[in-house]
């Protein structure tokens, strides 16, 4: 029974080989009038759709169609495409119709030839058996070169991002690459810098892209451990908890380097302070001084901090009581109330403090200082 179905269809594979100039043609025409595919080459789509009319012939004749040569050509063609920037689904369209095309013409001269609905139907299997096997090939090919392409495509940004940020391009490098990334040397650019203690760099810079919503301009990767951005405009999504970010600018194409390093030196001031979320130069205006003059914090930290620690029963005690009484305005009900202390006990631990220091928390001056030496403890000399 197979023999005699074989040998109909075999009958039917000659007189498409008689056709292969018009059905070539044919396929041709259909390709074309997919627009994508007007960027392919004429001697690449001419190659493809005379390759769809001998492999249909090679699946009428029931011989073996997916040889590891012939996979690697239709990944080949797949990647190809990809490459010339037309979607899986033009691709896909192109070679169904084009299949589609010599399915018919299969049934026509089947019909004309008087051949056996069991030989038919047996052909039509097999031409969409090919269908399948080769669109598989396609699709493989086509998602390893997109992959391929995202990926050159990331280290590229990464490569541009490192270079914007360390200052090595000049003006007409950054004006050249920035074109792709969307960068013009007349807008201004927010830089910043994140780090989160429990979210991975990479998915990192997922969160800001989406923290950042719809801009002319986000470029974001990785760097050296934690993520770092350009951005057109401030971030204006919410972030998790953890996160902390240093954000500095607007800022010119040209400054970008020295508003990283700014952005840089924000985020490490609110880490070593315990800050969380964005943080800009306005919200450290007064931690950035401290952080950047040690020699100043250590002269406060000898005259209003170690008189205190001296007082190993109650040092750490008056000093939490004074940070307190400082971050509440100087207000001791609130001060008080923060503590969970009588309003006279806070009372005496300042008086206290007062004494070993000699210092008057209602100088404002010196308030200011002890504040100072305050922070320099947490930054650099806090108890362990």
């Amino acid at each position: 029974m197979s023999e005699s179905l074989n040998a109909q269809l075999a009958l039917v594979t000659e007189k498409l080989l008689l056709r292969v100039e018009d059905l070539v043609t044919a396929q041709l025409e259909v390709t074309a009038a997919i627009g994508s595919y007007r960027v392919v080459p004429p001697s690449e789509v001419w190659s493809s759709v005379h390759r769809n009319v001998v492999r249909v012939v090679a699946a009428l004749r029931g011989e073996e169609y997916l040889s590891d040569d012939v996979a690697e050509d239709e990944q080949e063609t797949g990647r190809r495409r990809a490459l010339q920037d037309i979607p899986i689904a033009d691709v896909l369209a192109a070679y169904r119709r084009g299949i589609a095309l010599l399915r018919d013409e299969f049934l026509r001269i089947a019909r004309d030839q008087g051949v056996s609905a069991d030989a038919v139907l047996l052909g039509v299997q097999r031409i969409w058996q090919l269908v399948d096997h080769y669109s598989d090939q396609f699709l493989a090919g086509h998602r390893k070169a997109e992959l391929d392409l995202a990926r050159r495509e990331e280290q590229q940004r990464m490569t541009l991002l490192a270079r914007l940020l360390e200052g090595t391009m000049t003006i007409d490098q950054i004006v050249a690459a920035g074109v792709r990334f969307g960068l013009a040397a007349d807008h201004q650019y927010w830089v910043l810098r994140a780090r989160s203690a429990s979210t991975r760099s990479v998915a990192l810079t997922g969160m800001l892209e989406r923290a950042a919503g719809p801009q002319n301009t986000v470029l974001v990767s990785t760097y050296g451990g934690d993520a770092a951005a350009v951005l057109s405009g401030r971030i204006t999504g919410e972030l998790t908890d953890d996160v902390t970010v240093g954000l500095a600018g607007p800022t010119g194409l040209s400054q970008l380097s020295g508003g990283f390093a700014e952005a840089t030196q924000l985020l490490e001031a609110a880490a070593r302070f315990g800050h969380r979320g964005i943080v800009d130069r306005g919200r450290m205006a007064l931690r950035l001084p401290v952080m950047n003059d040690p020699e100043l914090g250590k002269y406060l930290h000898a005259r209003y901090i170690e008189p205190v620690e001296a007082e190993s029963a109650i040092g750490e005690t008056l000093l939490t009581s004074v940070e307190a009484y400082l971050s509440r305005r100087r207000s001791i009900p609130e001060a008080a109330a923060a503590l969970s202390v009588h309003v006279n006990t806070l009372r005496y631990r300042l008086d206290r403090f007062a004494a070993l220091t000699e210092a008057d928390l209602q100088n404002t001056e010196t308030t200011f200082e002890i504040w100072w030496a305050l922070q320099y403890r947490r930054v650099y000399a806090s108890p362990k």
